[in-house]
């Protein structure tokens, strides 16, 4: 045997001498591993970014494409639509002259008013003489107005017997002012002599519409309808400064022009001079166009955002990595030491003091993961109480982005939570919940888990009852099954969550009173040999890399601390079943209202603020005003015990944070005040998540950091009712 310990057993001088180059060659391992830390994740992170970067671009071309897609049917359709009723009206007045088409004003304007009913893209149906005078309009009931239209290109193209189909330009009309453009076609006698034109007048704001509805779902967005010419018809989102036709050496008008009916391509577009990924398509046999586009610094802005969330997320574990292996060089120099000095003890005895090692490690990564609790807690406290601050003081300014904030920072929260809550350095929070509102709730949190070759469907009978849970571990198991779902459908398939209140028949007079959470999808079940097996802990069917064998177990230990069971179903080939039976809870809590800048609940309280954070002090003190306390702040369990002792009126309750510097912490404070001020009330703050069972075994109240203006009042009142 050979290495840093193995001279215990032979200590000659060759011997030590060997243990002491393997001990080297360890500590070298270990420098190694300390940049490894370093290098692989940046490495990792890299390329990532850079497989990203294409990934993303190539997402915002193929949601750029599913818009186009959905704009040319439309338009094509429309346009399709349009053409048959313009035939439909020359065979109307073909071979009828001026007078007689006079004579049929009546009628041909009820036809006409008959075909356009129900068509919202059609603004009127003109009928024009040779002279370029309307004979007809649909949009003028009791006759059109005495206007020469001659000079419309249209009309023009038609009288030098232009007999196709013609597009006009985008046009305003000389009666009604509106923006329009006009499907035409010429009218023509058994002499092949020009008579006249027939025309329908597009409403270009009924396309916008639709591209703006299209828009919603994909920020940025701009689509573009124009002629083979580079004529625009319509245009979203509008620009008044923007001309009505695109430059002959534009991206998309230059290959257009070069004869190309489809195309995806990245340049500056003549219309506004962005920067874009466009992608464009040629509506049929008509000589109309129509392009979707997306600016290419918005989809290189959703990649840093996301790249700079990941890099935020991810610089914690580089730490606690690069930690670890610190902890591990540290740890191995006593060991190597420690191995020189005893060289006479025995592998047991060896064997032994590794395994305490390990355990050793293992505390210190529970307590670090603690503190960090602790302080990440404490910042979550500041950002969301600054958010509510600025809502209060700025209601109009800024609420989209507050919105998100505040969103992050209740997403944030809860991962602590789940974090913690899995490692069992969490407290469990038991609430009471309504599943019909709570599990379609998590569609959007499943959906991109299942993706898109497994549909999602949630049923939660509406007479559900409620159940006691800790959400956090209720969201975490679910998604523990979505995952399992997703591993065991190998290509297309249903994830399916049901909720109802257990039945009694079938299952046994113990269920009553009872609700079920079931969770079935149509993969590849689970073999009847294993079937047993599936909840312990560590278990797992899935190849190596793909799974832990945690989730079932998590969901087993979620149904065991909420007083129910969880139990398995499966057949090979047909799906898997996972029931989770939970006792029902007598009744939701009552409904709370969240507090917001308006919000006018008064507690009128006087309190005594114990914060050591300067930042955290400065978002409590003014909300505890806002809900109409008087607020004395101190910085430490000591001061606060002097200020009492000076003034021992000016005062009726105490919050105070737990995690203080010197000889009183808050615990400590909250016993003398107990002790000496019994009439005071105290509420204790802590985001130090192996505190919170403690206290509340002592009998005092606590508020878990971070928490809401909404939790704190309710508090306050809690122990004002207490109190009284």
């Amino acid at each position: 045997m050979h290495g840093p310990l193995s001279a215990s057993l032979n200590d000659t001088p060759a011997s030590i001498a060997e243990a002491r180059q393997g001990n080297r060659r360890s500590l070298r391992s270990l420098r190694v591993l300390k940049v490894l830390c370093i290098t692989v994740p940046l490495v990792i992170f890299t390329a990532f970014a850079a497989y990203r970067h294409h990934q993303i671009h190539r997402e915002a071309e193929i949601r750029l494409d599913r818009a186009l897609r959905v704009a040319h049917e439309h338009a094509l359709r429309v346009l399709d639509t349009n053409e048959t009723m313009l035939g439909h009206i020359v065979e109307l007045v073909q071979g009828n002259d001026d007078a007689a088409l006079r004579s049929r004003h009546d009628a041909l304007q009820t036809q006409l008013g008959n075909l356009i009913r129900n068509k919202p893209q059609i603004r009127a149906v003109w009928i024009i003489d040779a002279q370029g005078r309307p004979l007809l309009s649909t949009r003028y009931p009791a006759g059109p107005p005495d206007i020469d239209l001659s000079d419309r290109p249209a009309f023009q193209w038609h009288q030098r017997n232009g007999r196709g189909l013609y597009f006009s330009e985008l046009q305003t009309g000389r009666a009604t002012h509106e923006r329009f453009f006009d499907m035409s076609r010429g009218l023509f006698g058994p002499d092949g002599r020009f008579i006249g034109t027939v025309a329908v007048s597009l409403d270009p704001e009924y396309f916008t519409r639709l591209h703006a509805d299209l828009s919603d779902d994909e920020p940025g967005l701009a689509i573009t309808m124009f002629r083979g010419d580079g004529a625009v018809l319509t245009r979203w989102p509008m620009t008044e400064a923007a001309p009505g036709r695109m430059s002959a050496q534009s991206p998309v008008l230059s290959r257009v022009l070069k004869g190309e009916v489809a195309g995806t391509l990245r340049g500056v577009s003549s219309l506004d001079q962005r920067d874009r990924v466009i992608l464009f398509r040629k509506l049929g046999d008509y000589p109309i166009y129509i392009g979707s586009g997306r600016e290419l610094s918005a989809v290189n802005a959703e990649w840093a955002e996301e790249i700079g969330v990941i890099a935020a997320f991810s610089i914690v574990p580089v730490l606690g990595l690069l930690f670890a292996a610190y902890v591990a060089s540290r740890r191995t120099r006593e060991a190597l030491a420690a191995a020189e000095r005893l060289r006479d003890e025995s592998m047991a005895r060896r064997q032994v003091e590794e395994a305490l090692l390990q355990a050793q490690k293992l505390e210190a990564l529970g307590r670090l993961t603690g503190g960090v609790a602790h302080d990440f807690n404490n910042a979550l406290m500041v950002i969301s109480g600054n958010l509510h601050l600025m809502r209060m003081k700025h209601p109009g300014v800024g609420g989209r982005f507050i919105d998100a904030m505040g969103r992050a920072v209740d997403s944030a929260t809860k991962l602590t939570r789940q974090l913690l809550a899995f490692s069992r350095r969490q407290a469990l929070v038991p609430e009471t919940i309504a599943l019909q509102a709570r599990l379609p709730a998590l569609r959007d949190l499943l959906a991109p888990i299942l993706g898109s070759s497994v549909s999602l469907e949630i049923e939660v009978d509406p007479g559900t009852h409620p159940i006691t849970v800790d959400t956090a571990e209720l969201e975490l198991a679910v998604i523990n099954l979505a995952v399992n779902a997703k591993d065991a459908i190998a290509e297309r398939g249903t994830f399916r969550l049901v909720a109802r209140n257990m039945r009694g028949d079938g299952v046994g007079e113990n269920a009553r009173g009872r609700v079920v959470i079931e969770a079935s999808d149509t993969g590849t079940g689970i073999d009847r040999a294993v079937l047993a097996k599936v909840f312990e802990p560590f278990f797992t069917t899935k190849p190596i890399g793909r799974g832990t064998g945690l989730g079932l177990s998590q969901v087993d230990a979620l149904c065991r601390r909420a007083g129910g069971i969880a139990s398995v179903e499966s057949t090979p080939g047909q799906g898997t079943t996972v029931r989770m039976l939970f006792p029902a809870a007598a009744a939701l809590p009552e409904e709370r209202v969240a507090l917001d800048p308006s919000f006018d609940r008064q507690v009128e309280r006087s309190v005594l603020l114990v914060e050591d954070d300067d930042e955290v002090a400065a978002v409590i003190a003014p909300v505890l005003e806002q809900l109409g306390c008087r607020v004395r702040r101190v910085n430490a369990g000591a001061a606060a015990l002097a200020w009492l002792q000076n003034h021992p009126d000016s005062a009726d309750m105490v919050l105070t944070d737990v995690i203080m510097p010197g000889e009183i912490d808050g615990l400590a404070l909250a016993r003398h005040v107990k002790s000496d001020y019994p009439d005071l009330d105290v509420l204790l703050m802590t985001g130090y998540a192996e505190q919170m069972d403690t206290i509340s075994r002592l009998g005092f109240d606590i508020l878990p950091k971070p928490f809401s203006p909404d939790a704190l009042a309710d508090a306050l009142q809690r122990l004002g009712k207490t109190s009284a």
